[in-house]
């Protein structure tokens, strides 16, 4: 029998210990590796160079009770917890779950905090390691349903955008990054190469949340909100929900005049702060431009609707205020294994964020937009899941 998707989760996490994807770091540097070790009061904790020991805990729920330390990877028995395991593991989560594929992003805390490691060379071995086993040995068992993202290097735009083509090279569809390609907080001139690279070979650009500066900088206390720039000026009123100020430096850069068919995907922003924001954006550019005079082709709340999409979990209320915003760019994510994931009664939770939500829009952000952004073929049969001889309704 047949299976084809009826539902995509546009934000999960490849939330592994490091011992599947460390065997990829040269022999050289295995030693600088992440590591976990056991902790006295149980579950496990990180060991990363450069930084202090990082706890499991809200990043391995899975449908258990929140644990804000003490989490683990393992059942008692030794076995993989739910949402630790290998791709075939997986696959049966997503049958358990009445989901049908995932967006999955890295774990918690084997990318970001990565950049503790100082050593350019060392660090980006880390990264490309992760990034192979991504492609490897685990998206290739089912690479139409595990749709993982690969991670971007924080050593300048250079080092992405070679491992931008890189992870097309071995199959990635997506990748994920945690700062503007030049390294840093903000915009620069050099970053359009990246951008360019990334459309010129289609590759998704799938953000997790925010990336850069989470707040604009407004030049100290003794210059009060006179000596800043226009894309923090831009941001007042806004609020502070991530990722307002990297739009509106997005915005400001004149990255979407420059590129007008870029298009970024934000995971995980929820969307119930949406009416306000927007509005804001776009009220900021009616009153303050007069000083700035940094004229715009289009209102801030176009440009967003036109480049963005933005990725929902526990939100049922964005979808009751859907005719105040974009809500047609919106996904759909269970964030599955954290600890506000929807496993392993995600379709209790779309019961209730789609309640009452004309059948055509909910297709569209369970359906069409994963599709449409990540290249799926909605038409397609997808891969079994291993040791399922019939599929799952």
């Amino acid at each position: 029998m047949e299976r084809k998707y009826q539902v995509i989760s546009s934000d999960g996490h490849v939330e592994t210990p490091p011992d599947v994807w460390v065997k990829y770091v040269p022999e050289k540097w295995q030693e600088r590796a992440p590591r976990l070790i056991k902790l006295p009061e149980g579950g496990e904790g990180w060991v990363i160079e450069g930084m202090a020991m990082l706890n499991n805990g809200q990043n391995i729920t899975a449908g258990k009770p929140v644990r804000f330390r003490g989490g683990t990877y393992f059942n008692d028995d030794g076995s993989r917890a739910p949402g630790a395991g290998d791709a075939a593991q997986r696959l049966r989560e997503q049958d358990q779950d009445g989901i049908d594929c995932e967006v999955l992003f890295p774990p918690v805390f084997a990318s970001r905090f990565l950049e503790g490691i100082q050593d350019r060379e060392v660090y980006l071995s880390m990264i490309q390691a992760y990034n192979t086993f991504l492609a490897q040995d685990y998206c290739s068992v089912a690479p139409d349903r595990l749709i993982a993202a690969g991670v971007m290097p924080v050593t300048g735009v250079d080092d992405a955008i070679a491992e931008l083509k890189r992870c097309k090279e071995i199959g990635l569809r997506t990748v994920t990054f945690y700062v503007f390609p030049n390294g840093s907080g903000g915009p620069k001139p050099e970053d359009d190469r990246f951008w360019q690279t990334a459309m010129d070979i289609e590759m998704r650009l799938s953000p997790h949340a925010n990336f850069g500066d989470r707040e604009p900088n407004f030049g100290g206390a003794s210059k009060g909100t006179g000596g800043s720039g226009v894309a923090s000026a831009m941001a007042q009123r806004v609020g502070s929900v991530v990722p307002t100020f990297c739009l509106s430096q997005l915005i400001y850069s004149g990255l979407f005049d420059r590129l007008p068919e870029l298009r970024i995907y934000f995971a995980e922003t929820n969307a119930s702060w949406m009416p306000h924001a927007f509005w804001m954006f776009d009220d900021n550019y009616r009153v303050y431009n007069s000083w700035f005079k940094h004229d715009l082709k289009m209102m801030p709340s176009e440009y967003i609707k036109k480049h963005i999409m933005f990725g929902i979990i526990r939100d049922p209320m964005a979808l009751r205020l859907r005719e105040f915003f974009p809500a047609e760019n919106l996904m759909w994510g269970s964030d599955h294994p954290h600890s506000v994931a929807s496993f392993p009664r995600s379709r209790e939770a779309l019961a209730e964020i789609f309640d009452g939500v004309p059948d055509q829009l909910k297709r569209k952000i369970l359906l069409e937009n994963p599709a449409e952004f990540f290249g799926l073929d909605l038409d397609k049969p997808i891969t079994p899941t291993p040791g399922v001889a019939v599929a799952v309704g």
